[in-house]
């Protein structure tokens, strides 16, 4: 039996094979870590406005004696909650 001597060959080949789907990996994650990211930003955004309309809602039913229970609560819940869902994609 003849010993094979392109076993290292073959190795290498192996390893470069790794190495590229490794990257195409990394490459995909970062995609993915990006398109997260730019959501996560877009929620918050939508979060923060949705607060700051509440807060300026309930300023003026106060300020006018109507009652402002409902869009207090309704309001500030959604930004709460769409700021935090933004956190959970950002993070």
């Amino acid at each position: 039996m003849e010993a094979m001597h392109n076993s290292n060959q073959d190795h290498q080949t192996d390893e470069s094979a790794v190495e590229s789907n490794a990257t195409a990996l990394e490459a995909l994650s970062k995609e993915k870590h990006e398109r997260r990211l730019k959501r996560g930003i877009k929620w918050m955004g939508v979060g923060a406005l949705t607060l700051v309309l509440s807060f300026g809602i309930n300023f003026l039913c106060f300020q006018c004696a109507v009652d402002f229970h409902t869009p207090m609560y309704v309001l500030t819940s959604l930004g709460a909650i769409s700021l935090l869902k933004g956190m959970m994609d950002v993070f």
